[in-house]
């Protein structure tokens, strides 16, 4: 689950398949649920400014959603080959970082939701964590095998 930067909502992430957006202060659902991952949603996070959610789930793709409509954008990113673990946003937004069941950290340009070079490796176990530094120039991230890594994506 996460916080929306302004601390007004709430996302979750569930084994119904979907995520849900959530109204802090009255603790109800925001509109239906968020559907289109095929699997149990694991990892939720909102873009700095609040407008973008990203998803990442058990079948292998992260979405992105318009968080005023709660509408997708665009299609699934793909290329992880496991689930996907972490979603992590850069503080200006541009970037994400997932981390994934296949050992990898890949990065996603978010406007253009292209993969922003070679996934990067390292883990030998499952990347089970990711989070920006906040000045966005270095990327931690946790693994099953028991070990932090720092990047310069």
């Amino acid at each position: 689950m996460a916080f929306s930067p302004d601390g007004e909502t709430l996302a979750t992430g569930g084994a119904d398949d979907s995520a849900r957006l959530w109204d802090v202060a009255s603790r109800s659902m925001i509109g239906k649920p968020l559907t289109g991952h095929t699997d149990t949603v694991l990892s939720v996070a909102f873009s700095p400014d609040g407008e973008t959610l990203a998803t990442g789930g058990v079948d292998r793709t992260v979405r992105l959603w318009d968080v005023a409509s709660r509408a997708p954008i665009g299609k699934p990113l793909t290329g992880h080959t496991g689930e996907v673990w972490s979603v992590a946003f850069t503080p200006d937004g541009r970037t994400l970082a997932t981390g994934g069941e296949d050992r990898t950290v890949r990065l996603w340009d978010v406007a253009s939701r292209a993969p922003v070079g070679q996934p990067l490796t390292g883990h030998i176990e499952p990347v089970l964590s990711v989070a920006f530094s906040p000045d966005g120039r270095t990327l931690a991230t946790g693994g099953g095998d028991r070990t932090v890594r720092l990047w310069r994506p």
